[in-house]
């Protein structure tokens, strides 16, 4: 038995979210990364679902980005399915098959083309009345670049320590679907390093900064519309997030994070590592990683029909 952490999510919200799998193509195809990659081993981690929050809020924090999901999202009426569509699309780039993969890209790509405005407030180096599009260079660099180091992020702080050489294969192997996305080398940092000091280069520079459209994205994943009894719950998504941020975009956001703060994260992290170890089997081993490494060894295909034998003699 396996804690399915959709299911956690639907109990701990309240939202009615869909049972389907995203990925479903049982063809035995490893995808653009495959059974022996750095992405399927960490992703076999359901930990890694604690950095969804992470993910949203540092991405938010380019405005172009927030100023996006305002106008063009359903954040406001239905936080959590706008959250679990974009969980499932991404669940899509990195464990479905390539067929899957280049539908999930086409389709975002085709919604990213539609996603342009204007800018409403000053916020960093961004001005007001600033055009913004979802297909810009920039935050969509930016997009990626905070998924991916919330990914890590998140296996760090629940799961363990990761080496270099895993951070690089993973930055690595995330070019596969970035560049199916619209991005190409001459803008994504070659390696994880440079990703890094892109990181520490956006915030320094004022191109990437929280603003009021960061701020309210940030209310609507942070502080949702929940009944009472269901609250406390999200205190504990609050703890975890503000814990993971980068101090800047901590503050950014006004995050409270007092002296006790620290080691109650610290506790949390510790105890999720000890759960892992205690219940590997209850509470890591992704379903849907699972899933793919089936499909990756032919154990899901359909066997072929039986072959008609055809007229004795002649």
């Amino acid at each position: 038995m396996r804690i399915d952490p959709i299911r956690l999510v639907r109990w701990a919200t309240g939202a009615k979210l869909p049972n389907a799998m995203p990925i479903s193509d049982t063809t035995p195809d490893p995808g653009i990364m495959g059974p022996g990659s750095v992405t399927w081993r960490l992703h076999h981690e359901q930990w890694l679902i604690f950095g969804g929050a992470r993910a949203f809020l540092m991405q938010a924090a380019h405005p172009k980005v927030a100023q996006g999901a305002i106008d063009h999202s359903a954040y406001a009426e239905d936080p959590f399915g706008r959250v679990f569509r974009t969980v499932n699309a991404m669940t899509v780039l990195l464990v479905g098959t390539t067929h899957e993969v280049n539908a999930t890209a086409k389709h975002i790509n085709r919604l990213h083309a539609t996603v342009q405005g204007t800018l409403k407030h000053n916020t960093g180096r961004h001005k007001i009345g600033d055009h913004y599009s979802a297909i810009e260079v920039q935050p969509l660099l930016w997009v990626h670049v905070a998924f991916v180091d919330s990914m890590l992020s998140a296996y760090r702080a629940f799961v363990g320590p990761l080496s270099p050489a895993d951070c690089e294969d993973y930055w690595q192997e995330s070019l596969r679907y970035a560049r199916r996305l619209g991005l190409t080398d001459a803008v994504l940092p070659p390696t994880y390093a440079a990703m890094e000091a892109y990181i520490r280069e956006s915030i320094a520079s004022g191109e990437v900064a929280v603003g009021a459209e960061a701020t309210e994205v940030a209310r609507t994943v942070l502080f949702p519309p929940l009944p009472w009894y269901r609250r406390p719950l999200w205190a504990l998504v609050r703890l975890t997030t503000s814990g993971q941020l980068p101090p800047e975009i901590r503050q950014g956001y006004k995050l409270p994070w007092r002296w006790y703060h620290r080691p109650g994260f610290k506790l949390i992290c510790g105890l999720f590592r000890l759960l892992r170890r205690l219940f590997p089997g209850l509470v890591s081993y992704s379903t849907l990683v699972a899933f793919a490494e089936q499909r990756a060894r032919g154990e899901l295909a359909a066997p072929a029909p039986a072959s008609t034998p055809g007229p004795v003699g002649g």
